[in-house]
């Protein structure tokens, strides 16, 4: 029997995903049609474009090409953490985000008072967020298999990085910022009726994708807030932790429903 035939779809810039899959919708649920190569190359005006390719086995319908990210990168964070603390070694925390002020010295001209110190740009305003989903690892028959793709091996989205703020931002900025910067898809709406946003997907993974009392819910300092991300303002400090849950928060320390 031939192999079916091959499409490619190139897209005029980086697509900032590791794991792209082709899907159509089946009873309201995403299925699985294919998994979908990525190649990622420079075009003619040396501009970055991107390649996906994937078989073709069936027409007639509306298809979707789902990407995502199933590993971060902690290159750039170490990089950066080297810079800014270069006397403390690597940092014990890892992410795919990084601060976006660093500390510049300037010693250039043999004229310049050496009482003179470095501009700096780098926020005193910090907080720490993460991003994980390691409850999905223990409920995996639970799991809707066109997801399995975007959960990460060790559950972690995102590791735990220290992030600048500013005064007045609240969860779901920090949250809407760090995604955005790091290529992780989220997916959010606004509810009028509690005056917040609520986050429904991180990196493809959505409310209900694994039972019926899954989704995320956020902490900050190991506290689960009854109220929405976009009312929690941030202080210095504060530790972020988006979690998915698939018992409504009990299998990741909320009591608030016992």
């Amino acid at each position: 029997m031939a192999a079916p035939p091959r499409l490619a779809i190139t897209l005029n810039e980086k697509w900032n995903a590791d794991t792209v899959i082709l899907c159509k919708m089946v009873d309201g649920v995403p299925k699985k049609m294919a998994d979908v190569t990525i190649d990622q190359s420079s075009g003619d005006d040396s501009k970055e474009v991107t390649t996906l390719t994937f078989p073709v086995t069936e027409v007639g319908d509306t298809y979707y090409l789902v990407g995502g990210k199933t590993k971060t990168d902690s290159t750039s964070a170490d990089e950066t953490d080297n810079k800014q603390n270069p006397s403390n070694g690597t940092d014990s925390t890892r992410g795919n985000q990084t601060a976006a002020g660093e500390n510049q010295d300037s010693t250039e001209g043999n004229n310049q008072d050496t009482s003179q110190q470095s501009d700096t740009t780098q926020s005193d305003h910090t907080c720490t967020i993460s991003i994980e989903c390691s409850t999905i690892l223990n409920n995996w028959d639970d799991l809707n298999k066109a997801k399995a793709d975007f959960v990460p091996s060790d559950g972690w989205i995102l590791y735990s990085s220290v992030v600048e703020y500013t005064p007045g931002e609240t969860v779901y900025d920090v949250l809407y910022r760090v995604c955005r910067d790091s290529g992780i898809h989220m997916s959010a709406r606004y509810t009028p009726m509690y005056g917040s946003y609520y986050v429904e997907g991180i990196n493809q993974l959505y409310e209900f994708d694994c039972g019926e009392l899954s989704g995320w819910m956020y902490s900050v300092n190991s506290w689960f807030p009854n109220y929405g991300c976009s009312q929690y303002e941030v202080s210095d400090g504060d530790m972020i932790e988006w979690r998915y849950t698939c018992d409504l928060g009990r299998d990741v320390g909320d009591q608030y429903y016992e």
